[in-house]
């Protein structure tokens, strides 16, 4: 009875966990994001894993197989959100980087004209 009370009291933490998180996320930046998700995938991970070890001694348990199943689900929603954060990480840094050195070749193409105007008036 006790280990279905803690069982209970741990899953209604983790949902209110889950919502306070949810409601500061906005606010993050997209590598902040990222690490949370990345926190938040290893926390589901292991309580996966602590629902896979219970599964073992109590092989009849059918809540502890829904419990799996829903964690399951959360840990792909979670990976899949990571993913794309981290995508548009890279996103943002490869446009990030393009837009340097189009600067630095527009730097260098009015450079090459001012030479080419002076060689120009040079000539005259």
């Amino acid at each position: 009875m006790k280990k279905v009370v803690l069982l209970i009291m741990a899953i209604a933490l983790t949902g209110v966990f889950s919502v306070i998180n949810a409601q500061g996320k906005s606010g993050l930046s997209d590598k902040a994001l990222s690490a949370q998700y990345k926190h938040e995938i290893e926390v589901l991970a292991s309580e996966i894993k602590t629902i896979k070890i219970k599964q073992k001694t109590d092989k009849e348990n059918s809540t502890l197989k829904g419990d799996l199943s829903v964690k399951n689900e959360q840990l792909k929603e979670l990976k899949s959100k990571k993913k794309v954060i981290d995508n548009a990480i890279k996103s943002k840094a490869s446009a990030e980087k393009a837009q340097e050195k189009a600067e630095k070749a527009q730097k260098k193409a009015e450079k090459n004209a001012a030479n080419a105007q002076k060689v120009r008036a040079g000539e005259s």
